[in-house]
């Protein structure tokens, strides 16, 4: 006749396997070799993936960095800090409110990513954008009209290159589908849809903030299996269309170009000196003066006359290892 089990009885049944040795127990108290799941959030993207993204978009990041310096004037880095899968009602959370949030359409994928720019440098880009200095801290308050069209331009931009950025691994392109400035208002994916996400910190010139990317789980099916082996097969240097757009673009900004000349003059002879008064530079005609463009020395000179006005006239360009700042 079977009888019933005591408790004590079944709690050693079910810690003891089947050699009858109790199973050692991790400090946590998982059983030692076991590994932690969270069924509410498994892991559809492995680490080599997650690896080979981190460096795909690290790509997108120095591609971008250049484009949005010369766009907005002003040195601008843009780096990666993470590449996490969460869902998607994580990613909401991690997002201030109001901000610059954008949906994403990836065509020719059925889902939707999201981008956001952190207002404590989307207002700093604005503020630049509108003749100052980018100095502007976050007000705190949802856009105006005229601050979302910028934010459109921006977007633009670097939506531009992260289309560049994925076209050698799959064809996909990267659209504006809607935006606002609250998060919650735009359904990009369900609350326990699993997504990546991938943080980047930005700096322009003085400010700096984050910006989130995030894109579903699918973006990395689609590229059939061969994200690991793509991402070092990109080509490193520019197109030639990349280096007509850069060389475009780049010959519209201004730099200041400067022939060194000093003396010196003892303090007596600088008390005395009155308007009218010739003070000798002590350079020979004949010597050669240093030609900075902008602090770097880059070609050397002679002091010569053109039409009237006081000239330099370029006798040698300097050797990159010449090339010092002052």
């Amino acid at each position: 006749m079977s009888r019933t089990l005591t408790q004590d009885e079944i709690d050693a049944l079910l810690l003891t396997p089947s050699g009858g040795r109790a199973a050692k127990r991790a400090p946590d108290g998982l059983a030692s070799g076991a590994i932690r799941y969270n069924f509410r959030r498994p892991d559809r993207v492995s680490k080599e993936q997650i690896h080979s993204l981190h460096f795909l978009h690290d790509r997108f990041a120095r591609s971008v960095s250049t484009s949005l310096s010369v766009y907005l004037r002003a040195v601008t880095e843009l780096a990666v800090v993470s590449v996490e899968q969460f869902a998607y009602s994580e990613f909401l959370l991690s997002l201030a409110d109001p901000t610059a949030f954008y949906a994403l359409a990836i065509p020719p994928l059925g889902e939707l990513g999201a981008l956001e720019i952190n207002p404590s440098v989307a207002f700093p880009m604005f503020d630049r954008m509108l003749g100052g200095e980018g100095r502007t801290a976050a007000p705190g308050r949802a856009l105006t009209d005229i601050e979302q069209h910028i934010a459109d331009s921006i977007v633009k931009v670097l939506l531009e290159a992260l289309t560049e950025t994925w076209r050698p691994i799959v064809d996909l392109r990267f659209e504006i589908r809607g935006r606002d400035t609250r998060p919650q208002m735009l359904q990009v994916a369900a609350p326990n849809e699993t997504v990546l996400m991938v943080a980047f910190d930005m700096s322009v010139g003085d400010a700096r903030g984050m910006v989130n990317l995030c894109l579903p789980v699918t973006i990395v099916e689609a590229t059939g299996g061969g994200l690991a082996q793509a991402w070092h097969r990109q080509r490193q240097e520019p197109s030639a269309s990349e280096r007509q757009w850069l060389r475009d673009h780049l010959s519209a900004a201004v730099m200041p170009v400067t022939a060194s000349l000093e003396s010196r003059l003892t303090a007596r002879d600088l008390v005395d000196v009155c308007p009218g008064d010739v003070v000798s530079l002590g350079v020979p005609v004949s010597r050669l003066v240093d030609v900075r463009v902008g602090r770097t020395l880059k070609f050397k000179g002679r002091l010569a006359v053109e039409e009237g006005r006081v000239s330099v006239r370029l006798d040698q360009a300097c050797p990159d290892g010449a090339a010092g700042e002052a």
